[in-house]
């Protein structure tokens, strides 16, 4: 799925995928072209969640709630502010998490991510980021001024289909790729944060304060 590694590898990983319930809405998302992270990515997150133990976080980018509700799963005191600009999305991932019972610990916002992260009073010990790729530093930006001193941040996507590293020009995701290698340079400028990129699943970007 993401040509990082051998697919008979992959394949063995994600053989210990154990999320069941949330089958049918994976399939919704391959049949339906929804992007939703990998079941590696899944796995990790869950994995971080449930050390973790955030009582809050904050997620940009719902999609049908596949994300929120793997976190909600994964700890069962955290409680999850989760943002869509998509009004038809927003509406299946209330759905999705109705249908889990998960409606009084995932609250869902209809907000561009950067209009909710500058009017947001809260402050988080998590942040989940996966919405527009092309404002990945904004988000961080933004996202850091309602991280919590030992919060943690994750960023999604971060080396795009393995294009982020090659030396190559595609026309359609152009925009896209230049703005991620201008993130991830940002990243490495940053001498007040730790970082740690994963080729989990799309690539994963872990950030935390020194």
């Amino acid at each position: 799925m993401n040509g990082f590694i051998d697919l008979d590898v992959q394949n063995y990983v994600e053989s210990f995928y154990d999320f069941k319930e949330l089958d049918s809405m994976q399939s919704y998302a391959e049949e339906n072209y929804v992007p939703i992270v990998s079941k590696d990515t899944a796995m990790f997150i869950s994995f971080l969640v449930n050390i973790k133990k955030p009582s809050n976080i904050l997620e940009l980018g719902s999609a049908i709630g596949y994300s929120s509700i793997l976190m909600a799963k994964s700890y069962k005191e955290t409680k999850i502010d989760t943002v869509e600009r998509n009004e038809d999305m927003l509406a299946l991932s209330e759905k999705n998490i109705l249908k889990h019972g998960l409606t009084d610990r995932i609250k869902v916002y209809l907000s561009d991510a950067n209009d909710y992260l500058k009017s947001c009073k809260n402050t988080y010990d998590m942040i989940f980021i996966d919405a527009g790729k092309s404002h990945y530093k904004e988000y961080l930006v933004n996202g850091l001024k309602l991280l919590k001193e030992d919060g943690i941040i994750l960023c999604d996507n971060v080396l795009f289909k393995g294009y982020i590293a090659k030396d190559i020009d595609i026309k359609k995701h152009r925009t896209t790729i230049n703005n991620l290698k201008s993130f991830m340079d940002y990243l490495k400028e940053r001498e007040d944060l730790k970082v740690s990129i994963l080729t989990v699943g799309d690539g994963l970007a872990l950030i935390r304060r020194k």
